[in-house]
C-alpha cells in the first residue's frame, strides 16, 4: 500500500493573485473576528488570535450565554462552519460575492443557531475602510489562491512553533491576528510603556504598552503587499537597521522599520524550514543584544 501523501507545503503565491481574492477574504475574517471581543479582554489582545487549524482557522470557544459556539473557516472544502455547545450547526459556502452578502449571510446563520450578537461593521486597521453592509461590489474568491494562502501559513506555523519553545517569557500562544491578516508569534520584555501619541489609540494603546518582538508571516501590509516574513521590534533599538540577519536575501523596509524575507526567496531554500527559523532566531537574538532582554528567557525548547 502507498501511504505518501501528496502536499506542497510551500506553494506558489503570487501577490497579484492575492491581491485580487483577499479583499473579501479579509473582510470575512474580520467580520467573524469581531465575534471574538465578546470574550473577556487578554493583556496585547492576545485573546483575538485567530487558532490554525488541519483545514483553516478558527474563533475558538466563544462564550455565549450558558453555553459556546465557535466558527471555523474551511479552506479545503471552502466553507465556513458554524457550531455550538447546544447542538445546532450551519455551513456557509465561501465563493466570490459582496462583502454585504457574505455579513449578512454570516450573521444570518448565527442567528439561526441562536448566536443572537451585534458587531460594529467597520473594519478595523485599514486605509479607508468601508463598513461590511455597504461593501456591496462583487469580489473575487478564488479557492486556489486562498488554499495557497492557508497552506504557506500552515507551514510557517510549524517554524513558529519551534520558535515559540525557545523563549520561557511572556509569549501568547501563535495565531493569525484578524485586524492585520497576518500569523505571528510575540515576545514580550516584561516592561511596561506608558503610551506615546503616536500609540495613544485604542487598539496601540492596549498592544504596545511593553517591549516585544514579533516575527510571522504576511501578504496584506500596504505599505509592503507581498508575501513574506516579517520581524518587527517595539520600540525598535538604535542601530537595529544596521545589524546582519540570516539567511542570505533578507531585507531591511525603512518604510515599515521591519526586516523582511520576501516568500518568493524562501522558496528557492534547500530547507525552508531551517531557513526559516534561522530569520526569526537571529532577529531576536539581535534585538535581545541591542535592548538587554534577559538571556534567560531563551531556553532549549525540550524538558529537562
Amino acid at each position: 500500500m502507498n501511504n505518501k501523501i501528496e502536499y506542497e507545503a510551500w506553494p506558489e503565491l503570487s501577490a497579484e493573485a492575492f491581491n485580487i481574492s483577499s479583499h473579501l477574504l479579509f473582510m470575512g475574517i474580520q467580520v467573524v473576528g469581531k465575534l471574538m471581543l465578546h470574550q473577556p479582554f487578554q493583556a496585547h489582545w492576545s485573546h483575538l488570535a485567530m487558532p490554525l487549524n488541519s483545514r483553516g482557522i478558527s474563533t475558538g470557544i466563544i462564550p455565549f450565554n450558558q453555553g459556546s459556539f465557535s466558527v471555523d473557516f474551511d479552506f479545503i472544502d471552502h466553507v465556513i462552519l458554524v457550531s455550538s455547545s447546544w447542538g445546532k450547526t450551519g455551513k456557509i459556502k465561501l465563493h466570490s460575492m459582496s462583502v454585504s452578502e457574505l455579513t449578512q449571510t454570516i450573521m444570518e446563520t448565527l442567528n439561526k443557531i441562536g448566536v443572537d450578537i451585534k458587531i460594529n461593521l467597520t473594519p478595523q486597521e485599514i486605509s479607508n475602510p468601508i463598513n461590511f453592509d455597504q461593501d456591496t461590489a462583487p469580489r473575487i474568491y478564488d479557492e486556489k489562491t486562498v488554499n495557497a494562502w492557508w497552506r504557506i501559513m500552515l507551514s510557517t506555523y510549524h517554524v513558529l512553533l519551534q520558535h515559540h519553545s525557545h523563549f520561557c517569557g511572556i509569549s501568547p500562544p501563535i495565531g493569525l491576528f484578524w485586524g492585520t491578516l497576518d500569523l505571528r508569534d510575540a515576545r514580550y520584555k516584561g516592561l511596561h510603556l506608558p503610551p506615546v501619541q503616536a500609540m495613544s489609540g485604542y487598539i496601540a494603546r492596549n498592544s504596545m504598552d511593553d517591549a516585544q518582538v514579533e516575527v510571522g508571516f504576511s501578504c496584506s501590509n500596504e505599505k509592503y503587499p507581498y508575501p513574506s516574513f516579517f520581524a518587527f521590534a517595539y520600540p525598535c533599538p538604535k542601530g537595529l537597521e544596521l545589524e546582519k540577519m540570516k539567511p542570505e536575501g533578507v531585507k531591511w523596509v525603512p518604510s515599515i522599520n521591519e526586516f523582511i524575507l520576501d516568500y518568493d526567496q524562501l522558496r528557492k531554500s534547500k530547507n525552508p524550514e531551517a531557513d526559516l527559523l534561522l530569520f526569526f532566531e537571529s532577529y531576536y537574538q539581535a534585538v535581545a543584544k541591542l535592548d538587554h532582554w534577559d538571556p534567560k528567557f531563551c531556553v532549549s525548547g525540550v524538558p529537562i
